[in-house]
């Protein structure tokens, strides 16, 4: 057996992956979701298909976020000022 399989993020995560792919299928299964936006018009929507999107926009959200994080706090880092190349101390 390989050593990878006895890791315990290798269990968790294959546990997780099952979990969500059971949650899709279980959730395709169902009718779809009637959504009425304007009299006279309704979007029919699979839930697998709700739940999928809503995944894929919280992941994109949480990227951008953090890379707007990221890239503010580095603009705004404080800089150590530079030391001069002569040596003001008088101990040698």
């Amino acid at each position: 057996m390989p050593s990878f399989l006895k890791n315990p993020k290798f269990i968790a995560g294959a546990i997780v992956v099952l979990w969500l792919a059971w949650v899709i299928y279980e959730n395709f299964q169902l009718n779809a979701v009637s959504l009425s936006l304007l009299p006279g018009f309704s979007l029919h929507i699979q839930l697998s298909a709700v739940i999928v999107g809503s995944a894929i926009l919280g992941c994109v959200l949480t990227l951008l976020i953090q890379w707007f994080w990221r890239r503010r706090s580095s603009k705004n880092a404080s800089q150590s000022p530079v030391a001069s190349g002569a040596r003001s101390s008088t101990v040698a």
